[in-house]
């Protein structure tokens, strides 16, 4: 009974684990594809401009440049993170759904997460670091769309519903942003511990499997 207990609690642990970093991982193909496109506009923008006049030419080139470089890490990390949410898509197959998974099954399943999570961890603390900055940048946006309508209501050339949508969509993305990565974090920390629990156990296989001297 007390294993099956066990078992129960371990599975809804590791239920959680995959849903929080499946929403991590989303998040960040979202956020990175924002990115790509603010700099496919930029480029897009000061691109034109550049052929129609020569007035801000080298403001122009600043921003074609610094569009360039954003689209550039931007593409390397929207596939990156798509690598990690490919292989998570591997483990996380349609049975993970079902209650009372077999334990050969749960065990199974926390080591290939264990794998994943060794490989890819400098991406992963990667993808959390980068949420956060796209939470703040979503609320200074949410801040700087509610001056604006504050502006816009004194002068009287608003429309208040896009305007009110706007900061709505731009606030609840930014406390998605900024506060999943410390909601993965305790996860994060989890996966730490096994990642040294698991080398301390290979050092003493390792060492049972050395021939007596």
């Amino acid at each position: 009974m007390e294993m099956d207990l066990e078992l129960t609690h371990t599975e809804t642990k590791l239920k959680k684990e995959m849903k929080h970093f499946m929403a991590l991982a989303i998040m960040s193909l979202a956020f990175g594809a924002m990115a790509m496109a603010f700099a496919i506009a930029t480029i897009t923008t000061n691109g034109l401009a550049l052929t129609k006049t020569i007035s801000n030419i080298y403001l122009n080139l600043v921003s074609l440049v610094i569009g360039f470089i954003v689209a550039y890490f931007s593409l390397r990390y929207v596939i990156s993170s798509a690598e990690v949410l490919s292989k998570f898509d591997e483990i996380q197959d349609e049975k993970i759904g079902e209650k009372n998974l077999p334990h050969e099954k749960l065990t199974g399943y926390i080591v290939k997460l264990l794998v994943l999570y060794r490989d890819e961890k400098p991406q992963i603390k990667r993808m959390m670091f980068i949420s956060k900055i796209a939470g703040v940048c979503f609320f200074a946006n949410a801040l700087f769309q509610t001056a604006l309508l504050g502006f816009n209501l004194y002068t009287g050339t608003t429309n208040l519903i896009p305007a009110v949508g706007g900061i709505l969509v731009s606030t609840v993305m930014g406390m998605v942003g900024f506060f999943l990565p410390f909601s993965f974090l305790k996860y994060s920390v989890c996966w730490d511990d096994r990642l040294a629990k698991s080398k301390e156990a290979e050092i003493r296989i390792a060492s049972f499997m050395e021939e007596p001297q």
